[in-house]
């Protein structure tokens, strides 16, 4: 009899090779179920703030915005020491702007966890950046978690083993030089793999810290 993690890979693999993307046999499973503790709404809700707050910096918001909003959602002891500094720079790094504007994607997905944004859809563009700027900063933290409601963690855990097989074909068509499977865009497959990670505690890693090996 097949268990719940065993039927999760078949199906990821069966969908990859639907799509026509490669698909490495060997890669292990995602923890079952019983083995996994998902990320708490509020848990949830209080990463995407800080997320948002920074993403919104790289995208040039001005500073007595950020100042405003940062107070408003109370959000200062919410950033992570990286964001903290990004936040505190007066000059930016181009490249921190570019890893910090991407991390819209890691928004997206969390928001979807909560049930706060539709169906996520093929990683194959990004996310739909006005809305999610919106959604999220003309609310308050209450009406956030208000509307929250964290999805099943099965939901969660399927998300997880497809994206973690679609990173695998991504990086063996970088490491091959071979064209990235077309149904899938770089970036946002890394991004919605390490917001997945965070989302289940993997490896008990903190968020500046997460790992998205495949």
């Amino acid at each position: 009899m097949m268990t719940s993690h065993m039927l999760r890979k078949r199906k990821s693999e069966e969908q990859l090779q639907r799509l026509s993307v490669p698909v490495n046999k060997h890669l292990p499973y995602v923890e079952a179920e019983q083995y996994t503790e998902v990320r708490t709404k509020e848990e949830i809700v209080d990463r995407i703030i800080p997320l948002t707050i920074a993403a919104a910096k790289a995208l040039g918001a001005p500073d007595d915005f950020l100042e405003e909003t940062t107070e408003e959602f109370q959000a200062a002891a919410l950033f992570t020491n990286e964001e903290r500094q990004f936040m505190m720079a007066a000059i930016l790094p181009e490249q921190a702007k570019i890893n910090f504007s991407w991390k819209l994607e890691c928004i997206w997905i969390l928001m979807w966890s909560i049930d706060l944004v539709p169906e996520l859809g093929m990683p194959d563009q990004t996310c739909d950046v006005d809305l999610l700027l919106e959604m999220i900063l003309e609310s308050s933290r209450t009406e956030l978690l208000h509307k929250a409601e964290l999805k099943p963690k099965s939901m969660i855990l399927d998300e997880l083993d497809f994206i973690y097989r679609a990173h695998w074909a991504v990086r063996d068509a970088q490491l091959n030089g071979t064209e990235i499977p077309a149904v899938f865009d770089e970036g946002v497959v890394y991004e919605r793999h390490y917001a997945l990670n965070w989302l289940v505690h993997y490896m008990d890693q903190t968020w500046d810290e997460i790992s998205t090996d495949t």
